[in-house]
């Protein structure tokens, strides 16, 4: 379910997996590409074909990594995401015993007349309330910037795996 302050922990999850299940089916293409390079490495004649398709291996290799890791960490972050949502669900429900409103992960007083004894209330509530909206938004930015860095992190070691079979492959 997509909660608009935190995100979407299903989409999260789902993108992860299908990371994971494509880096394992590209585990079992790299068997196949092994035999085949182990075939050839005996054949002297074969040696600049063997020495491209261990380049492809080590490709193959850092993209499998890559795969996983990222596919990891966007589950990670997925089930983050959904513990910060319930937590959010639960200050939602205090703000509103106490007569306050969650907009994001603000808490404010609703619009409209009240008594003196609900804005007392409101007045006693709201500043812990909030406390705790601001650790659940400091908990969504922390796993957001791990997420991310995750994320880059493996663009850039794909993106040096790809360099180096490309300038292997150009030799």
């Amino acid at each position: 379910m997509i909660d608009g302050a935190t995100g979407d922990p299903g989409s999260c999850s789902q993108l992860g997996g299908a990371l994971r299940s494509n880096g394992a089916r590209l585990l079992t293409l790299r068997t196949e590409l092994i035999e085949r390079t182990e075939r050839l490495r005996r054949d002297p004649a074969e040696a600049a074909t063997v020495d491209d398709l261990d380049a492809d291996l080590r490709l193959l290799d850092a993209t499998v990594d890559r795969l996983d890791a990222g596919g990891a960490a966007l589950q990670r972050f997925a089930q983050e995401l959904a513990e910060i949502a319930e937590s959010v669900r639960r200050l939602e429900g205090s703000a509103q015993t106490a007569g306050l409103v969650l907009d994001g992960l603000r808490v404010v007083e609703p619009w409209g007349v009240l008594t003196t004894e609900l804005a007392q209330q409101r007045n006693r509530a709201q500043p812990e309330l909030q406390r705790r909206a601001d650790r659940l938004a400091s908990q969504l930015g922390r796993a957001r910037t791990v997420t991310a860095r995750a994320m880059a992190e493996g663009a850039q070691a794909l993106a040096a795996a790809a360099t180096a079979s490309r300038t292997r492959s150009l030799r």
